[in-house]
């Protein structure tokens, strides 16, 4: 149904600044399941067929939390050392980071303190980090054990958690840990310090990412 101007009940920028806008990236080796911990949390979805990142994806959800309607914006960056500068153009105002191995692929876990180095470089604001050990389903070739996974936490003072895309086990209680910890964060801050129109940047800056890849 068309509106007349001026008929919305409060200004278009009073209504925007009252959203929650939140900025999630997902980084980690190829192929250890970022693209699917993202896809299950926006769809309930898992797909076997595995088609590597070709330099970020993205995805979208209004997640509810006590009550509170969410606009998470999720960043699904590609592992490629070919997208290195890709990445670091998309680590700017993030909220929080999930850092992903898999547990049957001990390069992918060894490879996590170079992620971390690659976060403090280029991301700006201290985004929290969550270490996700995922494919915690495929029990008898698992190659780094929990216990690795939280010793490596505890060192770099970070939370970890273990999901299985596949399975879907663990991985609504890890985004929602992740959430609750940005809303937290956001909730303690001043109002004058919260920049909740970010997220409409965020989807024009999307726009731009796909039309500079589309070129090259």
């Amino acid at each position: 149904m068309d509106r007349e101007p001026g008929s919305l009940s409060k200004p278009y920028e009073d209504a925007v600044s009252n959203l929650i806008w939140i900025k999630v990236v997902g980084i980690g080796n190829a192929n250890v399941g970022k693209t699917c911990l993202i896809k299950h949390f926006c769809e309930s979805k898992f797909n076997s067929g595995y088609q590597p990142t070709v330099g970020v994806d993205y995805g979208f959800k209004v997640q509810e939390m006590h009550g509170v309607d969410l606009r998470v914006h999720l960043w699904d960056l590609s592992g490629a050392s070919e997208f290195f500068d890709v990445r670091n153009e998309l680590y700017s105002g993030t909220d929080a980071i999930f850092l992903v191995f898999d547990v049957t692929n001990t390069s992918s876990f060894e490879a996590l303190e170079q992620w971390q180095r690659e976060v403090q470089r280029f991301a700006s604001g201290k985004p929290d980090i969550f270490v996700v050990g995922n494919k915690s389903d495929l029990k008898m070739k698992r190659a780094v054990t929990s216990s690795d996974g939280k010793k490596f936490c505890q060192q770099h003072k970070c939370r970890y958690f273990e999901t299985s895309a596949a399975t879907g086990e663990g991985v609504m209680p890890m985004f929602e840990a992740l959430l609750q910890t940005v809303l937290d964060k956001q909730n303690s801050a001043a109002p004058a310090t919260r920049k909740p129109s970010a997220g409409v940047r965020k989807e024009e800056q999307t726009t731009d990412i796909y039309r500079r890849q589309s070129r090259s």
